[in-house]
């Protein structure tokens, strides 16, 4: 039996487990969630939303302009062309109340830091309606009309929804309420990123709680997650639309996901032009999973075994009427039977056949069509919800995104296109990695290097240690959204560089789009460092979290808060001086900071401590364990099903189907009880053995994969192991093997029809 199971394990891609199908439910990936994937979401939300008080009102990139774009719906000012419209009197006044200049210049930016002695007493601070009506300088351009609306319609519709809520409310109110709804929006990434990563990886506990630690480590995201800005909703949209591409790449290729993924590509596009990378990814992968099937289809025809008829006989005593199920076997049956299912007499078939002699399942017929369908309905989906918008700018416009006459040009390099290219790569990644402010406060070299060279480490690893070529080619098309986006950027800035001589639209928060594919590709390297190794990668990447996460808060804090001469003490009350919530909401913020910290280093020494995989039923009850996407586990679902139907034979006394026509229950024995005849008796021990030694030999398999025996790759053996049981109870007790093998039989018949006998 072990060289049985050796052979098996080499033949065979390693067992697959996937909690709850392959059909992409949104509403499935927060039931199925594991407590540590929640404990690191938790954390997530809770550190983005003390940097969102952390932060000054408005020292991050473009944020008084998003603002003012939002109360302009709030007051009904539409939404203009770009060129055609400037800051509104409130947006200028909220920029000089706020801790954004200096008491002398208060529209130019100052670097701080800002004391208590400068705040204005919270029940003192006018609202933004007061704003309106107080004398202010004209404002300026106001660039951000050029985006679609969706973000800030989001916004405003809060901001209405709340009870004496609008412009109504104080200026550092509606900023610090805008910024929690952004910190709503990002705060799923852990959640989205495990379970791309857990669907991709086919269940690996490491990769999913790696992946969903990934967002945690990058101080930037926590930044511009917690600030107002459009980027947050298309990183949400993008992220959502980066599972279900996930789930069509692993099969999934129904109508229902197809609708998903068409609907959040349309938010993307109707949030920010960014969210164009999403459309060909989505096709393609669509183009891959049709290909597959039907490559799986031929694959399965080609080596599918001739059938035994010694095997496909009956057992004694069934019907023997030749059937549908009889032409699988030979040519010359097929033609004396007809089409509605009745043999040569006129009698229904009724006869059993057995599940192994139909070979696998393989792909759906509906998978194996052209995905024509799908694109099409996921295409006008995603036209009517935003994709509509880009179709008019081209018509109504000639161009994709019009300009906004009058912006700043930015940063003059002159005619020096080596200084471009430095800035374009060496600013891209320290952004991406911390650049806080406007770009005030940035991280230093050490740790932007160490953590780019760790991303593209871990990738690497996935895409060289790969299961298969078809996890590769997935990970190089989730990895086309970061290229894809870095290319529009690079194209959009090295443009007005060569027009202009001054470079500006370059930064690391224009590829966050990409954030949740490039965690499950890191993920998925973590994951593959070894199976001892692997158990440790999510305590290194908290340990990692963590640090760069007290890194930036330690260089960003006393920045903007410390007074000259004073303490961190002194900055903490300058911080709750200047913010719109009580000292008492910030104490509970690091107070949860630290409590979910503890519990996200349990979960991470809970997975180091239980391993990889996790082979039990998920809690919905729809586990399925599957040796490979082409070979479904049907043999244990027949035995399954076998057992129940004899459950329901013993309950209600009836004979089981495949028994001699005509025949009778057998009579009541003398003593109480329920009816049992000999042979379901000894079917039921039959079964009954057969499942002791299916335990007995996944024991043994699991031993000698402890002891490092045999390659044994996520519970293969186990599988293996169970034939070779069968095999050996079928050599040992032929009596018991032709018992559970009716038993198979009769599996088939379950849900058939049984015509009284004539």
């Amino acid at each position: 039996m072990d060289s049985t199971a050796a052979a098996r394990t080499a033949a065979s891609p390693a067992p697959a487990v996937i909690p709850d199908g392959t059909r992409f439910r949104p509403w499935r990936i927060l039931r199925t969630a594991p407590p540590t994937v929640w404990a690191i979401t938790l954390l997530f939300t809770a550190v983005l939303a003390g940097w969102s008080v952390m932060v000054p009102q408005y020292h991050a990139p473009d944020e008084p302009n998003h603002v003012d774009a939002v109360m302009r719906l709030v007051e009904g000012r539409g939404w203009p062309h770009p060129g055609h419209v400037i800051v509104t009197r409130g947006g200028v006044g909220a920029i000089m109340a706020a801790p954004y200049g200096s008491e002398k210049r208060p529209r130019d930016l100052s670097a701080g830091p800002f004391t208590a002695a400068q705040a204005t007493p919270r029940d003192e601070r006018p609202s933004w309606e007061e704003l309106e009506r107080t004398p202010a300088p004209r404002g300026g351009i106001q660039q951000i009309v050029q985006h679609p609306p969706l973000y800030y319609w989001v916004n405003a519709v809060i901001l209405k929804a709340i009870p004496g809520g609008g412009d109504d409310l104080r200026w550092d109110e509606i900023i610090g309420i805008l910024r929690l709804v952004s910190v709503v929006m990002v705060a799923p990434l852990p959640l989205l990123a495990w379970a791309g990563a857990h669907r991709l990886s086919d269940g690996s506990r490491v990769a999913g709680t790696c992946a969903a630690l990934v967002p945690l480590t990058i101080p930037e995201l926590a930044h511009i997650g917690s600030s107002v800005n459009n980027d947050n909703l298309l990183v949400l949209t993008a992220g959502l639309a980066t599972v279900g591409i996930v789930y069509v790449l692993r099969g999934d290729t129904s109508l229902r996901t197809a609708a998903w993924t068409g609907g959040f590509v349309g938010l993307a596009l109707m949030t920010k032009s960014l969210g164009i990378v999403l459309v060909p990814m989505a096709a393609l992968a669509y183009v891959l999973a049709w290909s597959r099937a039907r490559r799986d289809a031929r694959a399965l025809r080609a080596r599918a075994p001739a059938v035994d008829p010694s095997r496909a006989t009956p057992p004694p005593g069934a019907n023997t009427g030749g059937g549908m199920a009889s032409t699988a076997s030979t040519a010359s049956t097929a033609s004396t039977d007809s089409m509605d299912g009745t043999d040569g007499d006129g009698r229904a078939d009724i006869r059993p056949f057995r599940l192994a002699d139909a070979g696998p399942a393989g792909p759906s017929a509906a998978a194996q069509r052209p995905p024509w369908r799908q694109i099409l309905l996921g295409g006008a989906i995603m036209v009517a919800l935003g994709g509509w918008w880009w179709i008019v700018n081209v018509v109504r416009w000639g161009a994709f995104q019009p300009e906004t006459p009058g912006f700043p040009l930015g940063q003059y390099l002159g005619d020096d296109w080596g200084a471009y290219w430095e800035l374009l790569i060496n600013g891209t990644i320290l952004r991406w990695w911390g650049s806080f402010g406007w770009f005030e406060v940035n991280l230093t070299t050490i740790p932007v290097r160490t953590g780019t060279a760790l991303v593209i480490f871990f990738f690497a690893l996935a895409l060289i240690r790969g299961r298969n070529w078809r996890i590769r080619v997935d990970l190089l098309l989730l990895l086309w959204v970061t290229w894809g986006l870095f290319g529009l950027m690079t194209v959009q800035s090295a443009k007005n560089f060569d027009k202009q001589f001054h470079v500006s639209g370059i930064s690391g928060r224009y590829l966050y789009a990409g954030l949740v594919s490039l965690a499950i590709g890191i993920g998925l390297g973590a994951a593959a460092t070894g199976r001892y190794l692997s158990r440790v990668m999510p305590l290194l990447f908290l340990a990692g979290a963590v640090t760069l996460q007290v890194w930036s808060i330690t260089m960003v804090f006393p920045h903007f808060w410390r007074p000259k001469g004073g303490d961190l003490g002194d900055a903490w009350d300058d911080m709750a001086a200047w913010s719109p919530w009580s000292e008492g909401t910030l104490v509970f913020i690091a107070v949860a900071v630290c409590t979910l910290a503890v519990a996200t280093l349990a979960g991470c020494l809970w997975v180091l401590v239980i391993g990889e995989r996790d082979t039990r039923p998920s809690r919905s009850g729809r586990g399925v364990v599957l040796t490979d996407p082409r070979t479904q586990g049907l043999r244990e679902a027949a035995r399954n099903r076998a057992a129940r139907l004899h459950r329901d034979t013993l309950a209600s006394g009836q004979p089981r189907p495949g028994g001699p026509e005509g025949a009778q229950p057998p009579s009541p024995p003398a003593h109480s009880g329920p009816p049992v005849s000999s042979t379901a008796s000894t079917e039921a021990a039959a079964v009954d053995r057969a499942d002791k030694a299916e335990a007995a030999a996944a024991e043994r398999a699991d031993k000698a994969a402890a002891a490092g025996r045999a390659a044994v790759v996520d519970g293969a053996d186990k599988a293996a192991a169970a034939d070779g049981a069968d095999r050996a109870a079928a050599v040992d007790r032929p009596d018991e093997a032709a018992a559970v093998d009716k038993a198979d039989w009769a599996d088939e018949a379950d849900g058939a029809r049984h015509p009284q006998p004539r």
